[in-house]
């Protein structure tokens, strides 16, 4: 009433359900505080989400939700820990989903599945504004820790997330967001890491990540799979993507999928991102680029997006070790070029000890887009297809083990420089 303030939790260990943030609100959690998630899905009230987007097919639930507030903040160095693991096999009846999501649906809004519907987020945030998370330790998320939407001027900074008890385990989801500062993270999750998504028709532009660690068996840095109001603006820098720590694989492979990851499929467009200074060890393919046709909209009322655009991507000072066999791919479609795209000062060593004679790789131009989409490709090292105006400057490809494929293979490619 008085327009905010501050509470704090002293250490201890305090049960909840739900917890609605206000705007003005400020939780701070004191050294040895532990907020700790209820197991009892009944404290997690099913909540509305008034912004439209592709994320409607998920849950209505969160441990800690805000919706349309100003001057938020979560800080201090205590534990947020949403015990995850309670609700890996708590699946909704059909009947509680319609239930629940009829407006939805009379909106022409996506209604939530079964499978995510009773699975909460650690931290949901939609259409706020001045928003900073600081300091915390996030963990044990039943479905993404961290989930802004539609939010302006957002500040992470000092966090440190472990998530491995169930699929859709990502560490954190920037979603049609502008003006984000992401920084000093340590991340160690299951599914991908650090996320930027575009669910809805706005775009996520003006953000800028640096100096994190980032652990993922799936994508360790990722922009897209969702993209229909695409991606913009985007500076990332100053990383390194390391091997997880977690034994037990739930989604993606032991060793990760794509280091680093830029997809527009839903139409959109991505331009104008810039990614230097990372260090990456393991994973599949250190690198992917790909342009695809899967042309989901944001509301099933909505119609069929455009095929989007991919240009205007630097990426440079890159130093990758035990990458596998399979290569890293840089994609468009048949007639829609990725575009402007200079990768320069790049050291990456392969496994090596691939087929020799791969020619047939498929276009799946609709199919979910993923480093291992195309399979083994046929260069050890980059792939590039239905691409224009690619530079490669002071880029060094090689083999643990030998390997009969060339280092590079270009197909449809117009105005390439190496």
């Amino acid at each position: 009433a008085n327009g905010g303030g501050e509470v704090v939790f002293p250490a201890g260990t305090y049960l909840t359900g739900t917890l609605y943030m206000k705007s003005g609100g400020h939780l701070h959690l004191s050294p040895g505080a532990v907020l700790l998630g209820s197991g009892d899905l009944a404290d997690y009230p099913v909540t509305r989400c008034e912004y439209p987007s592709r994320t409607d097919n998920y849950t209505m639930r969160a441990l800690i939700w805000g919706e349309g507030l100003h001057d938020i903040a979560i800080t201090g160095s205590g534990v947020i820990d949403g015990q995850g693991a309670l609700f890996h096999n708590n699946i909704a009846k059909a009947k509680e989903v319609k239930a629940a999501a009829e407006q939805y649906k009379q909106e022409g809004r996506y209604i939530p599945h079964e499978k995510y519907f009773n699975r909460p987020y650690l931290i949901r945030f939609i259409s706020c504004r001045n928003v900073r998370v600081e300091g915390v330790t996030l963990q044990n998320s039943a479905m993404w820790m961290q989930h802004y939407l539609d939010c302006d001027f957002i500040t992470l900074r000092d966090l440190k997330v472990f998530n491995h008890v169930a699929r859709n385990n990502d560490m954190i989801d920037i979603d049609g967001c502008s003006n984000v500062i992401i920084s000093d993270c340590i991340g160690d999750t299951s599914d991908d890491a650090l996320t930027l998504k575009s669910t809805g028709a706005r775009t996520t532009e003006h953000v800028v990540v640096s100096n994190c660690i980032l652990s993922s068996h799936c994508n360790a840095i990722k922009a897209g799979t969702e993209s229909a109001g695409g991606f913009k603006d985007i500076v990332i820098t100053n990383c390194v993507v390391r091997p997880s720590s977690a034994k037990e694989v739930i989604a993606g492979r032991a060793e990760g999928l794509a280091g680093i990851a830029l997809e527009i499929v839903d139409g959109g467009a991505l331009e104008r991102v810039a990614i230097s200074n990372i260090v990456i060890e393991g994973t599949t393919s250190p690198l992917f680029m790909r342009l695809g046709n899967r042309a989901r909209p944001p509301k099933p009322s909505d119609p069929k997006p455009l095929v989007g655009t991919f240009r205007d991507v630097s990426i440079s000072n890159i130093i990758a070790t035990g990458a596998s066999m399979t290569g890293c791919a840089f994609s468009g479609i048949p007639g829609h070029p990725i575009e402007n795209i200079t990768l320069s000062n790049i050291r990456i060593q392969f496994a090596g000890g691939g087929p020799a004679d791969i020619t047939d790789v498929p276009e799946v131009e609709g199919q979910y887009p993923e480093c291992t989409m195309f399979g083994t490709l046929p260069a050890y090292g980059f792939f590039i297809r239905h691409a224009k105006n690619v530079r490669l400057r002071d880029v060094e490809l090689t083999c643990a083990t030998p390997d009969p494929r060339p280092a590079i293979v270009t197909e449809d490619v117009e105005e390439f420089q190496q």
